[in-house]
């Protein structure tokens, strides 16, 4: 399928309403950037469906790696002592959840060890792309142990109380015990879950290492960690520094390494070590491989290869019009890729508890990978666009989040004559995948005091045009960001001026409706927006075009929020309420019907409505079957009270191919009111 090539600013035919596909996206109009020339990934094709992104199936899995069993034995059997541990068990213990502080004490080992003593049946690692929040109404296993690094300053304003009061009350449930990771200090309020933890001593930790990870016998581990080595490591290093010196003595006594050199190694700090692997000459693959554990470390190691070799593929492409298979097969071995970049795998049973294993790829020395991306950006000019083409292919993996995050590093922290270029690029792209990284990335750029002053000139320049559709669509995705939920009445007025000027852009605009909607606070706002912006009327509009343009959207965005739209839940925006029936009746009401009073709209409302029908009849305690009762309450409450409604009757005289699926509906509304509605009647 090729793009279709209709200009931005012309608004397409109403798609099909019956086939539940959104309209298609136009080819882009504008100059490609002086940034970025190169891949174009994920073009838009044919008929492009962004409610999928906003679908429940796009988060990432929150349960995200299980602790093999050799990582316990090694916390267990090896583990050495540290300050302030005792008191972090004891707080674990007496709270279910505890917040480890101590930058550099180890504390990913030191989690396996606090968790392995309350005696959990397993021990699980969770996704740092999911915000604290999420553990509130987790679905994981329950008398397990659970750690999350909240390391990313985006997840600092997710730690209040109430999050922390829904998270341990959920571990007390469910006989689980949480450790979280945090760098930053905690509030006040909430210190009575937190202990730091100090650095154990170094000469005890490289012994340790090589113990446990190489299984040397203990008089064998004094003899290969000899005095020189000793000396590299002073009293305040960290365990990670310990275990890079002790697996350099290692090599030097297995003869993989010449000692000078290693001593040195061993000696630097990161700068300099970063710096020192900079200035041999290195493979396509070595630098690919840099760049890739560097912005993906601690993912699978398959799936960090393959982005290498991408990678790799595209350096090929831009120097010398070669590609990969120009490589022979044998030339670098995992083995030896990972000794070149000091770069190890850790094995990890996957979460299906089936047994089977897969191995995730780091740095040895903590740092390592912020350092070294910093220094390739900063170094080597050609690479930059061809780095961030090269991002904007790596959705697939689902791994958007690790590039918006090493992006804001070097934008923020190597400097540049104009930071914005790059993302400003990936807006104009069309591709939907570089339009979400562009706008990840600049809704992280809000959130940074040194940056966030660029991102609303930002914004205006984007919508400015009346003909750049993939930067004004980047633009509606921004709003669906922290930026957009911070300030809900300027984001919903915003998304209101990039309706106006296209049709087409009704996903993106949706995206940001719907996030809004993800925070019940803003429920009753945007439905009153929704509820203006879908006026028959409109007049208040002066232009014939933008008044369809706005309507047509609105009445998108209110199937989205109605759930009756593919992928989407009404119950959505009420799940912090356990009560029957919508707060906000009237506009509910009105939205519904004006969904089916429009040609373009009732046709896929009605169907959507019939088969969340079908699925509740089977299964009638879901969540579905209670949000399709409410909502139906909400517009016909009379609904029980009837052999035959009026709007039922309605539908079969104007659908009535659907008669009988229609009279089925009706009599599975009529049993899911009795069953959930609290009216005395029932």
């Amino acid at each position: 399928m090729t793009a279709t090539t209709e200009r931005p600013e012309q608004r397409a035919d109403a798609p099909d309403a019956s086939s539940g596909e959104s309209a298609q996206q136009p080819a882009s109009t504008s100059n490609a950037a002086e940034h970025n020339k190169g891949v174009q990934s994920g073009t838009f094709n044919g008929n492009y469906n962004v409610y999928n992104w906003y679908a429940e199936s796009r988060k990432p899995q929150l349960d995200d790696r299980r602790i093999s069993d050799e990582e316990i034995v090694r916390a267990r059997e090896h583990f050495v002592e540290r300050p302030g541990f005792g008191e972090a068990l004891a707080t674990l213990r007496r709270n279910r959840l505890l917040f480890l502080l101590g930058k550099g004490a180890g504390r990913s080992l030191a989690s396996i060890r606090l968790l392995d003593e309350c005696a959990v049946r397993s021990i699980s690692r969770l996704s740092e792309r999911r915000s604290f929040d999420s553990l509130a109404g987790a679905d994981l296993e329950p008398g397990c142990g659970y750690i999350w690094e909240g390391l990313d300053t985006e997840w600092q304003d997710e730690i209040t109380p109430a999050s922390v009061d829904r998270a341990t009350a959920w571990a007390t449930k469910h006989n689980c015990f949480v450790v979280v990771i945090v760098d930053y200090a905690v509030s006040s309020d909430l210190r009575k879950y937190a202990e730091r933890l100090g650095r154990p001593n170094p000469v005890d930790v490289a012994l340790a290492v090589l113990r446990s990870q190489l299984g040397l016998n203990p008089d064998r581990a004094e003899e290969v960690l000899d005095s020189d080595f000793r000396e590299r490591l002073p009293g305040d290093s960290a365990p990670n520094d310990a275990e890079f010196v002790a697996i350099r003595a290692w090599e030097v006594d297995t003869g993989k390494r010449n000692k000078a050199e290693a001593l040195e190694e061993a000696s630097q700090d990161l700068r300099k070590s970063v710096t020192s692997w900079f200035r041999l000459d290195r493979s396509p693959i070595e630098y690919a491989m840099l760049v890739a554990i560097s912005v993906f470390e601690n993912r699978d190691y398959d799936d960090v290869i393959a982005s290498a070799e991408e990678l790799e593929n595209m350096i090929y492409q831009q120097d010398q019009g070669k590609s990969v298979a120009s490589r022979k097969i044998f030339e670098f071995s995992k083995t030896r890729i990972l000794f070149s970049l000091s770069a190890t795998i850790t094995p990890h049973r996957h979460t299906d508890g089936r047994g089977l294993h897969k191995e995730t790829v780091h740095f040895r020395r903590s740092g390592w990978a912020q350092e070294a991306f910093r220094r390739a950006w900063s170094e080597y000019d050609l690479l930059r666009p061809v780095v961030v083409d090269w991002m904007a292919k790596q959705a697939k993996n689902g791994f958007q989040w690790y590039c918006a995050k090493a992006l804001h590093d070097v934008l923020v922290n190597v400097p540049h004559s104009n930071p914005v270029a790059h993302v400003d690029a990936l807006a104009g792209k069309q591709s939907p995948d570089a339009n979400e990284l562009a706008a990840e990335l600049l809704g992280r750029l809000a959130g940074d005091p040194q940056t966030r002053h660029v991102v609303a000139p930002t914004l205006r320049e984007w919508c400015a045009s009346s003909r750049d559709f993939h930067r004004k669509w980047t633009a509606a995705l921004v709003y669906a960001t922290d930026y957009g939920l911070r300030q809900p009445e300027v984001a919903l007025q915003e998304l209101e001026k990039i309706a106006r000027t296209n049709a087409n852009l009704n996903s993106a605009v949706g995206k940001g409706i719907i996030s809004l909607l993800d925070e019940p606070a803003n429920r009753a706002l945007v439905l009153r927006a929704l509820q203006q912006w879908t006026r028959p009327d409109a007049a208040d509009l002066d232009d014939d075009e933008q008044r369809a343009n706005l309507r047509a959207v609105g009445l998108d965005c209110a199937q989205a929020a109605l759930g009756l739209a593919h992928d989407t839940s009404y119950l959505r925006s009420l799940r912090a309420s356990d009560a029957f029936g919508d707060p906000d009746p009237r506009p509910v009401a009105k939205l519904f019907r004006r969904l089916f009073q429009d040609e373009r709209t009732r046709d896929k409302s009605l169907h959507t409505l019939l088969d969340l029908s079908d699925d509740s009849a089977d299964n009638p305690t879901s969540d579905e079957a209670r949000g399709l009762a409410q909502l139906v309450f909400t517009v016909a409450p009379d609904l029980h009270r009837t052999t035959a409604h009026p709007l039922f009757e309605h539908w079969k005289k104007i659908f009535p191919g659907n008669a009988r699926r229609i009279d089925r509906a009706f009599t599975t509304l009529q049993l899911l009111h009795q069953m959930y509605s609290p009216h005395p009647e029932r």
